[in-house]
C-alpha cells in the first residue's frame, strides 16, 4: 500500500449536481464491464453483472418513468422512507429478463427465489437493501432487489428538472443515498461523489473527507505499483475512505463498472482498519 501525496488544483467551472441519462448509464455500464472482465480475477462476476446491467437499460427504456404528477417534496425527492412503488413492475420486468442470460446455480436459484417469494417478503427486502441492513441470508437476492431498484430510481433521477438544492450530509442530493464512489475529471480535478442508488453526481471539493469533511487528516492510498485508475482518499480522523477513479487514468470509465472491477483496493485499504463510505447495490454485503 502506498500513501501519495497531495496536491491543490485549480478548481475550474463546478456544476453542483449532475443527473443521469437513464437507460443509457445502464448499457454503458453494461458495456464497461464486459470490457473489464478479461484478465480481471472476478471476470466471471464481472461479465455476469455486465449482461444483468443489459437487463437493467432494456427495463428503463420500457417503463419511461417520470416525475410528472408525483406528490415529490422539494428537496430529496426520491428518499428512501420506503421503496418507490414502480420497483415492484421494475423487478418482475427484470426478473423475467434474466431468465434469458447464463448464469451460475446459485445465481439462478437467487432468482428462483425472488420469483416465489411473496409481495411482503419482497417489500422488506427492497427496504433492507435502501436502509444497507442486509443479512447473510439476503445476500445473493440483493443484487437482483438493488438492480431493480436502481432502474427505478434511476430512471426518474434522470427526469427531474435540474437546480435541486445541495444536501448538507454526505448522501445524495436526490434520494439520500450513500455513494458508490467519486469521480475525478480530467484536467480541472473536479469531484463528484456518484450516487450508488440513483446514479445522481454531486460535486464536493477535493482534500475534504466525504463524510467528516474535514482536511487535515485526509491521505491517498492505492496499491503498490498500480497504475490503473483508483484511489482510496482515507480520512485518519473518522477513519473513513472514499474510493475515487480518475478519468485522466481510464478516459472510458464508468464508476459502477470500475468499482467492482478495483475491488482489491477496497480488501487492502480495509485491512489497514478503514471503513468504506458508500456501497455497490450490485455486490451485496451483510451490514
Amino acid at each position: 500500500m502506498t500513501e501519495l501525496p497531495t496536491g491543490i488544483a485549480d478548481p475550474g467551472e463546478v456544476r453542483p449536481l449532475r443527473l443521469p441519462p437513464g437507460a443509457p448509464l445502464f448499457q454503458r455500464r453494461a458495456e464497461r464491464l464486459a470490457d473489464l472482465a478479461p484478465g480481471n480475477a472476478a471476470g466471471d462476476f464481472l461479465q455476469l453483472l455486465a449482461r444483468v446491467c443489459e437487463v437493467q437499460a432494456r427495463v428503463t427504456g420500457e417503463l419511461r418513468l417520470s416525475p410528472n404528477g408525483r406528490d415529490l417534496p422539494a428537496t430529496r425527492p426520491l428518499g428512501l422512507a420506503s421503496p418507490l412503488p414502480d420497483w415492484r413492475e421494475a423487478l418482475a420486468r427484470l426478473l423475467a429478463g434474466l431468465a434469458a442470460i447464463p448464469m451460475p446455480p446459485a445465481a439462478r436459484e437467487a432468482v428462483h427465489a425472488l420469483q416465489r417469494a411473496g409481495a411482503d417478503e419482497r417489500e422488506a427486502l427492497a427496504g433492507r437493501v435502501l436502509r444497507g441492513e442486509l443479512t447473510t441470508e439476503d445476500l445473493a437476492a440483493a443484487t437482483f432487489a438493488g438492480a431493480a431498484l436502481q432502474v427505478v430510481y434511476t430512471g426518474l433521477a434522470a427526469a427531474l428538472p435540474p437546480g435541486l438544492p445541495r444536501a448538507e450530509d454526505g448522501g445524495c442530493p436526490v434520494c439520500g443515498a450513500p455513494p458508490v464512489a467519486g469521480v475525478v475529471l480530467g484536467d480541472d480535478k473536479l469531484r463528484y461523489l456518484c450516487c450508488s442508488l440513483c446514479a445522481a453526481e454531486w460535486n464536493l471539493p477535493r482534500l475534504h473527507c466525504a463524510v467528516c469533511r474535514k482536511q487535515d487528516h485526509v491521505g491517498y492510498l492505492t496499491l503498490e505499483g498500480d497504475t490503473g485508475p483508483a484511489k482510496a482518499e482515507a480520512c485518519r480522523e473518522c477513519r473513513v475512505y472514499t474510493k475515487l477513479l480518475y478519468v485522466e487514468k481510464a478516459p472510458r470509465l464508468e464508476v459502477g463498472a470500475d468499482d467492482l472491477a478495483t475491488l482489491a483496493l477496497d480488501l487492502l485499504v480495509a485491512e489497514e482498519g478503514y471503513r468504506r463510505n458508500g456501497r455497490n447495490l450490485l455486490l451485496a454485503t451483510a451490514a
